[in-house]
């Protein structure tokens, strides 16, 4: 299976958070190989060359540029010279005070790493150097000051993706479709903790009725909440995040097609080859053989 690393902060830590260098966070920070997190990951690549690769994307890197990796994702760093910034790591506990980042930074997770203008550039560097001084320096209140900031740095990186890449990911589902309500608070809490299950959980059959069992809620109450927060319904996106995860691992480990089958959640690896083919369009031998390095 790909690595998965947790967040390992210095004791002692009020807040599930860090920031500093690549070098600071060591050999790590510039890993070459396929990893996720359990965390987020803030990336302001200052200066260097090769490329950063977010669930099998390869973004060139030109810097000044920033990334943003979610939980759960794929990512490594490619054929890398000179790679230098800031890295800031997180957990959703560090968002409790202002809990719409967590769709904003699913936003900018699936961007192709938004570039600051000169001025904007300047300006970013400013608030990770301030943010890391309190990190280091913690002076009285430092946690609530850092929270306050790590909200100013996700909202200045919104401002850099366009209004059309912003929209379908960060706007309420009434601004997405006109003829849809908004979801009430506890339709956007269920849909946000099957989100979560989508990306943390295994062993989960990928059912409705079986992320519904989990979760607590029926089925019909699970299929309204998901579609009134994402305009889509919850079977839907359970194929579409196994889709990528056997589109992961079949380019990130060295697991047999029957075997990224199962982890999927698919009994029978015929099933699961048409299955495959449906969602990618290409066969899963086919796939590895286009994603082989």
């Amino acid at each position: 299976m790909l690595p998965r690393h947790e967040l390992d902060v210095p004791d002692p830590a009020p807040l599930p958070f860090a920031i500093g260098s690549f070098d600071w966070f060591g050999p790590m920070a510039r890993a070459g190989f396929p990893h996720r997190h359990s965390f987020h990951e803030i990336v302001y690549v200052t200066s260097g060359s090769g490329a950063h690769v977010v669930d099998l994307h390869a973004h060139r890197l030109r810097p000044p540029q920033l990334f943003a990796v979610a939980p759960g994702q794929v990512h490594h760093w490619q054929d890398v010279r000179g790679l230098d910034g800031w890295v800031v790591v997180f957990t959703d506990d560090a968002l409790l005070q202002h809990p719409g980042d967590r769709r904003a930074l699913a936003a900018l997770a699936g961007s192709a790493g938004p570039r600051p203008r000169a001025g904007d550039a300047a300006e970013l560097a400013a608030l990770l150097a301030v943010m890391a001084h309190e990190y280091t320096e913690r002076p009285a209140g430092f946690d609530t000051v850092l929270a306050a900031l790590l909200h100013v740095l996700v909202v200045r990186m919104l401002r850099l993706l366009p209004p059309a890449r912003l929209a379908p990911s960060v706007s309420s589902a009434s601004s997405a479709d006109p003829a849809r309500s908004a979801p009430s608070p506890l339709e956007a809490g269920v849909a946000e903790r099957f989100g979560r299950l989508l990306t943390f959980e295994t062993g989960i059959a990928p059912t409705v009725r079986a992320y519904a069992a989990r979760l607590g809620v029926s089925t019909s109450h699970l299929t309204e909440a998901v579609k009134a927060s994402t305009g889509e319904p919850p079977g839907r996106l359970i194929r579409r995040a196994q889709a990528l995860e056997a589109r992961r691992l079949l380019a990130g480990t060295g697991l047999s097609v029957a075997q990224v089958a199962h982890a999927v959640g698919f009994a029978d690896p015929a099933y699961f080859c048409r299955f495959f083919r449906r969602e990618v369009g290409v066969s899963p031998g086919r796939f590895r053989d286009q994603h082989r390095h």
